[in-house]
């Protein structure tokens, strides 16, 4: 069942992330790497292929996190039958395990909440961590591959690297304005200045999760210091990837247990002795 976003902003981001997509897809390919060469031969049809390729994992795995069920409602339990951790969730009018947030976007209770995603208007949660981190991985790696080729196009439409270039990039509007760039100009000069704003996002995303990985953490414990399920990389990397292992970073739709229901969580015990 694929959950859509609810909230305006949620799915604006949402047709902006497909859309975008396809438009980023046909200017790499059709504007870009074609000015590289005066005909179609092997080494463009390397990057087309390898352009279109990227953008395919980057898409399953989005339709992949947002058809993964994440929310506490399957959870059958007896009140009174709870664990240390559990809690109440007034808005849901129902007890929530460790680890769970309340999203107000989404209006449920997540288990083990990292985070809502803008772009998905979903959240990310136990089930769905992986293709996040997946789709985070293929977005950097995409964004890096046509940023070096959107640079060198850049200079080449602009005739060279010049004191005005990185202003130029900055604030591309201004060059339009005071009559230094063309329409042409200001459309390579917008498109390459946010193609590298989104890269940075999409690095900055896989940072802040290779960094909770390596603690063992979700958004809200890492804000809060929380260390309380810190039980190694071995552990971690099982929770999130399951049995499937890397192998999910290859196929996205690859049948994968993970070591629990999202419900119970094994406690650290950092007291010395």
């Amino acid at each position: 069942m694929l959950h859509l976003p609810r909230t305006r902003n949620d799915k604006l981001l949402f047709i902006v992330f497909w859309l975008g997509g396809l438009f980023t897809l046909y200017y790499e390919c059709c504007l870009v790497l074609a000015s590289y060469h005066d005909s179609w031969n092997g080494y463009m049809t390397f990057h087309v292929t390898f352009s279109a390729v990227l953008a395919l994992y980057i898409y399953l795995y989005m339709f992949m996190l947002i058809s993964s069920d994440i929310s506490t409602n399957s959870i059958i339990i007896k009140n009174g039958d709870l664990s240390e951790g559990w809690k109440y969730c007034q808005r849901c009018q129902r007890n929530a395990p460790p680890r769970s947030h309340h999203c107000k976007c989404c209006d449920l209770c997540i288990l083990k909440r990292d985070h809502h995603c803008w772009f998905a208007g979903y959240c990310v949660g136990y089930s769905n961590h992986r293709y996040f981190i997946c789709m985070a991985f293929y977005m950097s790696l995409a964004g890096i591959y046509a940023n070096i080729y959107n640079w060198e196009f850049f200079l080449k439409v602009k005739g060279g690297l010049a004191w005005s270039t990185v202003p130029g990039l900055l604030a591309p509007h201004l060059g339009l304005i005071f009559g230094v760039y063309s329409w042409y100009e200001f459309f390579i000069t917008l498109t390459t200045s946010v193609g590298a704003l989104f890269t940075f996002l999409f690095v900055w995303l896989l940072a802040l999760q290779i960094i909770q990985f390596s603690t063992g953490q979700v958004k809200y414990e890492r804000k809060n210091n929380i260390f309380d399920y810190a039980a190694g990389y071995k552990n971690t990397f099982k929770e999130i990837f399951g049995s499937a292992g890397l192998w999910v970073f290859l196929i996205p739709f690859v049948p994968t247990e993970l070591p629990g229901d999202g419900t119970r969580f094994a406690k650290v015990d950092r007291k010395l002795n």
